[in-house]
């Protein structure tokens, strides 16, 4: 079992506002780490600043053995070409909150364009591995709709194949039922415990605490930016030791 992801002395500031303040972390290969908390915790944030999507402020971000990101005091300490950056970030699938499907393309069109036009994979190949992707997910049938025809569910089932389209080695989901109508929130959490049946890294930021008691491998209660509290979900749910953990598990249980 490798090491997926390692976060030493991660700081975050937007301005004056501090988001993240000393995180550290280390996700192991095969491991489903869901992290739970209070809105405005900085959990997307941690999330966002695990592919880049957020630059940090200091600390030291690596992605299996490659440097990310690393900054001392605000300065960028290396320079990382932004080529090895980017290779880095194929390797993280991103699922978000709101589907961000291209609503002018097909099903089958959002699901392999990255794979064409970033790894350069024929079209051929990339429409079987789609329709293998579309099968694992149950929408094999509508794989010629647009996106607008689709109920909220589905459009983020599709989400899911199109970011396991480039065969990441990390999936990272940022709140990824929120947006859901109630009913709608199994199926998706369906797809996900699938993958993780099949051994995928999985960051997932999440308020479905069933989710993350049953599938997860290791729960992180975050509040106020920081991680106050980790342990296997039984520890978490059953008996935390932290007094806002305790807190927020009651308002949510």
């Amino acid at each position: 079992m490798g090491r997926m992801i390692s976060v030493e002395k991660v700081y975050k500031s937007f301005g004056t506002l501090e988001v993240l303040k000393d995180i550290n972390l280390e996700v192991q290969q095969g491991e489903v780490l869901c992290i739970i908390g209070p809105s405005g915790s900085g959990k997307s944030t941690l999330l966002r600043c695990l592919n880049h999507l957020e630059v940090i402020t200091s600390g030291k971000i690596m992605i299996e053995d490659d440097l990310l990101a690393e900054k001392l005091d605000g300065k960028n300490q290396f320079k990382i070409a932004h080529k090895k950056i980017s290779e880095i970030c194929t390797e993280l699938g991103m699922v978000f909150q709101r589907f961000n499907l291209f609503p002018h393309m097909t099903v089958l069109q959002n699901i392999i364009e990255a794979p064409v036009s970033v790894k350069k994979l024929s079209k051929a190949e990339a429409v079987a591995y789609a329709m293998e992707l579309l099968k694992m997910v149950g929408l094999e049938d509508k794989k010629d709709e647009y996106p607008a025809r689709l109920s909220g569910g589905q459009q983020q089932r599709v989400a899911i194949a199109r970011a396991l389209a480039m065969k990441p080695k990390i999936m990272l989901f940022d709140e990824p039922t929120s947006a859901l109508d109630p009913e709608l929130v199994g199926e998706v959490l369906e797809v996900m415990k699938k993958l993780a049946r099949g051994g995928m890294t999985m960051v997932v930021v999440t308020h479905e605490m069933g989710f993350a008691k049953e599938v997860g491998s290791r729960v992180i209660f975050m509040d106020k930016g920081e991680i106050s509290e980790e342990g296997t979900p039984e520890a978490i749910f059953s008996n935390p030791k932290n007094e806002r953990t305790r807190a927020f598990l009651q308002k949510v249980l």
